[in-house]
């Protein structure tokens, strides 16, 4: 299907996002990911900027879609496509992501932004405590958590590696230096850490692995094959895509013990503190109850997926979707 069939265009300054990936798919929008060759280093942000913005407009000025969709942060981005949704008189949906509502520079630069989130059809967010605070702004929030993905066939057999795998981006969010430790408590099970690693590994024990760079259907395998998968944050209101994945797959899953994790996930999941201890307590409870958590785990997916469901047809109501 071409661009201009499409119900919306969907703009993205991230390189990947499977949530927008995604919402793209199934809300019918032509996704376009304006990433530069540049790495994501603040020091290159006055050269991927003005490169990006020059993208976008040419982007946007042969769109033909009747709704514009961003991805939020970054500010800048919001704001302009914000001002072509305006001047077109079309719906604006942003999504939100949490990182927008913790990083400094996205807090500093929340007023270049408001204009278009308050005048957008919808601002998209993860989670009912996120959704207030765009509420105080004066814009119209809806909660609409990650849809679930898509895994490809042909993985394999679930669990049949063996190895806790540790789902990582390497972010500040990631309590990551925990991991040595746990891995030495722990000297019997196997750890693989997703991702492009960070920093020097040298002290990682045998047992503890980068995997590096993986493509999509690898990373996949890499799941499947998991005896659990450890998906971790200290932002209390994240909701995390490795989460998500897990649930998918029907692999046991430890995560972070903040309330919208556990509001989401309840008994199929179990919680860790961000600490050595708690982080080990969580691997070794999940290993030994991996059967009854893959019950849990599959009975709660088709629950989720309805509830998705409710939530994105209120979505289509509220930029003027036909039923």
């Amino acid at each position: 299907m071409s661009g201009a069939a499409r119900a919306g265009l969907f703009v993205s300054w991230a390189p990947f996002s499977r949530r927008t990936e995604t919402l793209a798919r199934l809300f019918d929008l032509d996704l376009r990911f304006v990433s530069t060759p540049w790495p994501k280093r603040p020091l290159t942000i006055p050269i991927k900027y003005p490169w990006q913005t020059v993208a976008t407009a040419r982007l946007l000025r042969g769109a033909a879609q009747r709704e514009l969709w961003v991805m939020d942060p970054p500010s800048p981005l919001v704001a302009m496509v914000g001002a072509t949704a305006r001047r077109r008189g079309l719906p604006l949906v942003v999504d939100m992501h949490t990182v927008a509502f913790y990083a400094r520079e996205w807090l500093l630069l929340r007023r270049l932004e408001l204009p278009a989130l308050r005048r957008a059809a919808a601002v998209l967010v993860t989670n009912e405590p996120l959704a207030r605070r765009v509420r105080s702004w004066g814009a119209r929030a809806f909660v609409l958590p990650d849809p679930l993905p898509e895994p490809p066939t042909g993985l394999g057999e679930p669990g049949a590696g063996g190895e806790v795998t540790v789902v990582a981006t390497y972010s500040k969010d990631e309590p990551l230096d925990l991991l040595p430790e746990v891995a030495r408590r722990l000297p019997d099970v196997r750890f693989a850490v997703t991702g492009d690693p960070h920093g020097d590994l040298s002290a990682w024990p045998r047992n503890l692995r980068p995997t590096g760079f993986l493509s999509d259907e690898e990373y996949w395998r890499q799941l499947q094959r998991s005896a659990a998968v450890v998906v971790l944050t200290t932002r209390p209101h994240t909701l995390l895509s490795g989460g998500y994945e897990a649930l998918v797959l029907g692999r046991p899953l430890v995560t972070s013990d903040h309330d919208v994790l556990r509001d989401y996930f309840g008994d199929a999941a179990v919680y860790a503190a961000a600490t050595t201890m708690s982080l080990r307590d969580a691997v070794v409870e999940v290993l030994d109850n991996a059967a009854t958590l893959g019950g849990r785990i599959a009975t709660l997916r088709p629950a989720r997926e309805t509830e998705w469901e409710r939530a994105a047809a209120r979505l289509r109501a509220a930029v003027g979707r036909p039923g």
